[in-house]
């Protein structure tokens, strides 16, 4: 049985932001255009980006106003996750609880978060910590966390974010062993820690809640032998080196959460052009992206 006609398509804020001749300048307003928009574009799914209101009013409105438009929203996840099992958990926990708090406020069934945070320490690369033992680390804390998230009925998903091959993350998830605690699967970043997002898939979509959906293509680089002579660069869905109909038929073999799936449109590192503004060159690769995903479904 597939599922595909049944998954979800949506984008994550920082894609798609309105031009600046609206002169929308309000969290909140920012967020309502979004959400207008994902309508517009065929979209029933939205995960809000920076700004977005957090207060506790403004997010059961958001709940209320995305519902209204058969939207359904993502929400972060607290970074405190990933401290549940160190010298400050009970502040790690409290955090957490706060964070399932407010994403139940926004009608959010899923919490997503990313590890990496662009900065080698947080990586496989770190000189500060075998791999092994980050990734132990990484399992232990999440352990905890899995108890808080399973006792709230609510699912943490978290992004192969920069940090380590989907090999090791599924070691992760399958050392924390909880349905409640997964991957927020990113097609395309992969190559941020130099392996191929075509073999992460395969180890990762057992583990999959929900996706950032990129694709990116490897592109000669001329660093004159400085550097690494190739580059990843984010590109239209079906233009680059991921197999996004691949993608889509593992995941909706193997996921979980297949029926119901969110893919979540995410834009890689692009190669811009300099004469265009970039939020408006992001719409249009969004849009771009959205058509052929919502064609590959089809078929």
């Amino acid at each position: 049985m597939s599922y595909k006609s049944t998954m979800k398509t949506g984008f994550i804020g920082w894609v798609y932001t309105p031009p600046k001749e609206l002169g929308l300048r309000e969290p909140m307003d920012i967020v309502k255009w979004q959400i207008d928009k994902s309508e517009e574009l065929g979209c029933t799914v939205f995960q809000p980006g920076f700004p977005c209101p957090e207060d506790d009013d403004s997010l059961k409105y958001l709940r209320d106003y995305a519902g209204s438009k058969n939207i359904e929203l993502e929400f972060r996840a607290p970074y405190e996750i990933f401290s549940a099992a160190g010298p400050n958990a009970a502040e790690a926990a409290a955090a957490i609880k706060e964070g399932i708090r407010k994403g139940k406020l926004i009608g959010a069934n899923i919490l997503r978060t990313g590890y990496g945070r662009f900065h080698i320490d947080t990586t496989r690369f770190s000189k500060n910590i075998p791999v092994k033992q980050h990734l132990e680390t990484l399992a232990n804390n999440l352990k905890e966390a899995a108890k808080i998230f399973e006792d709230e009925g609510v699912y943490c998903a978290i992004e192969n974010h920069c940090d380590f091959t989907g090999k090791e993350w599924a070691e992760v998830f399958a050392a924390v062993g909880s349905p409640y605690i997964g991957c927020a699967l990113d097609t395309g970043n992969g190559y941020t820690v130099y392996c191929d997002p075509n073999e992460d898939v395969e180890v990762l979509a057992e583990y999959t809640i929900t996706t950032h959906i990129k694709d990116m293509a490897v592109i000669p680089y001329d660093s004159k032998g400085d550097l690494i002579p190739f580059q990843a660069r984010g590109v239209v869905l079906g233009e680059g080196n991921v197999d996004i109909p691949r993608t889509i038929d593992i995941l909706d073999q193997k996921c979980p959460h297949a029926n119901g799936l969110h893919l979540v449109l995410e834009l890689g590192w692009a190669n811009y052009v300099d004469d265009v503004p970039r939020d408006i060159q992001n719409r249009e690769l969004t849009e771009k992206c959205l058509v052929y995903l919502h064609d590959l479904l089809k078929k």
